[in-house]
């Protein structure tokens, strides 16, 4: 796992210290019986439950429906209250879902100090309006008043977060992310607000207004979805851009990479060939805990990348260590520093046969999904493409030289009139041509006086010195390299 950031760290550290006034006052309360038990269970319990399917909208960021929970919380509870019972629930979703122990404990944290502020704002704002406009009034104001404040300081929260982890930059990509989750956030949190003051004059309402939030709920996840499928298309075409950029694989595959790491959380990365003749993997391009790798070649049996290769079929584990076992796939081949919890290995195809494989890791679980799979299947064919480009281009290089050399030698050896120069010639010309060791011509017997001629020139040529023909059977030329 890469090292955090020292600026991550610090906020983290700062988040935790502002939390920890918010937690003191909801312990106060709920040992001081200022809050019924039962509610403090309702809200744990609600803010859990729609907290279980969070919607994905940046790598690393998650957002989920428990604003709504949390509304209802701040207009019926203590601050203190509050701030504890969402934490906890984050703090329960998270340690189920198998984070960090050092992400679990900024999430709680960063979830205490965006409600328990909000909630002090709306008590407040309340406290304060109470003596100018009607109770219902002062009511709706400060929620909504709560709700924008709720919403500022999470997202501000994960923007400093994001960019201390330098996941992202302030630009336009940027932007359009946090206007998307500020719209989200506020839609169904003003709409919460509505809510509870409706079910506060008549309960009856929760009947449609129940259904009501989760078609909404189900509408903003579809367009998230149909978002990020955009975003991880438009990976794909530039992916492809990168690809007919270079014939140097090397190049190429680090271009993909970097595509690969603006649409997907990755912490481990890498590109392999396979050699069926040795059983081996050659990892043409390593990239592990924020460095790149040397190449190196490691035996295929046992691998993830070995079991694509023979299978021919995508792999993705959400939990690598439970769906090993679930899957009855191979222990783990670490090949890094990076304890790989999600895991993607897709086969590099060329005519539809595997001839590698491409992979892409995350340290934190449940990071990557069907849709991530198909992306990364498909930037496994634009690399095989590269591949296949690339050798192409080596061997038409490599033909290319060979037949100048064959057009430079036919014409050097038409300058001679002797025989003796010209078989002299041409074992010099296949010697420095083939980079051999030894040459030798051999000529068919055509006459004594011939056959003698070519015993003196002496055309055997090796490491420098000349050796005489005894016997000639066969007009050939013979090749000896030593390695």
């Amino acid at each position: 796992m890469k090292p955090l950031p020292r600026a991550a760290r610090f906020l983290i550290a700062v988040t935790v210290l502002v939390a920890t006034p918010y937690v003191a006052l909801g312990v106060r309360d709920a040992l001081d019986g200022r809050v019924s038990p039962e509610f403090l269970g309702l809200l744990f319990l609600s803010a859990f439950v729609l907290s279980v399917r969070p919607i994905r909208v940046q790598t690393n960021t998650e957002l989920s429906a428990s604003d709504v929970a949390v509304i209802a919380g701040i207009v019926l509870m203590p601050a203190g209250a509050v701030a504890c019972m969402a934490a906890a629930a984050r703090l329960a979703n998270d340690v189920l879902s198998g984070k960090r122990p050092l992400q679990i404990i900024r999430n709680a944290a960063s979830v205490a100090v965006a409600t328990g502020t909000a909630a002090a704002v709306y008590a407040l704002f309340r406290n304060e309006l109470v003596a100018l406009v009607e109770p219902t009034a002062a009511t709706i104001i400060a929620g909504v008043v709560a709700v924008l404040v709720l919403v500022f300081v999470d997202i501000v929260q994960i923007v400093l977060l994001q960019r201390a982890l330098r996941n992202v930059n302030l630009d336009r990509v940027t932007r359009q992310w946090v206007d998307r989750t500020v719209r989200a956030q506020l839609l169904w949190s003003l709409a919460a607000v509505i809510t509870v003051q409706v079910v506060l004059i008549e309960p009856w309402f929760l009947v449609p207004g129940i259904p009501l939030f989760f078609f909404g709920y189900l509408d903003i996840r579809a367009r998230f979805a149909a978002e990020r499928r955009a975003r991880l298309l438009a990976t794909l075409v530039d992916v492809g851009h990168s690809v007919g950029s270079s014939l140097d694989p090397v190049k190429v595959f680090r271009e993909v990479f970097e595509q690969v790491r603006k649409a997907l959380d990755v912490d481990a990365f890498y590109v392999a060939i396979a050699i069926p003749e040795r059983g081996t993997l050659s990892f043409r391009y390593l990239y592990d805990g924020g460095e790149e790798m040397a190449p190196e070649e490691s035996p295929m049996a046992g691998t993830l990348g070995g079991l694509a290769v023979e299978s021919n079929k995508p792999i993705l584990l959400r939990d690598a260590e439970r769906d090993r076992v679930r899957l009855k796939l191979p222990p783990r081949s670490p090949w890094g520093r990076v304890i790989e919890r999600s895991i993607m290995v897709a086969p590099l195809r060329l005519h539809g046969k595997p001839i590698g494989a491409i992979s892409a890791q995350s340290s934190r679980a449940n990071a990557y999904d069907e849709g991530d799979l198909e992306l990364l299947s498909a930037i496994a064919t634009e690399a095989a493409i590269a591949i296949e480009r690339a050798d192409l281009y080596d061997r038409t290089l490599a033909l290319s030289r060979r037949l100048f050399d064959l057009h430079r030698i036919g014409l050097e050896l038409a300058t001679h009139k002797e025989l003796p120069a010209l078989v002299r010639a041409l074992a010099d010309s296949v010697q420095e041509m083939m980079q051999a060791s030894a040459v030798a011509v051999y000529l068919d017997k055509i006459g004594e006086d011939a056959f003698k001629q070519i015993e003196r020139v002496r055309p055997i040529r090796m490491a420098g010195i000349f050796y005489a023909i005894e016997r000639c059977q066969f007009s050939s030329v013979h090749i000896l390299r030593l390695e």
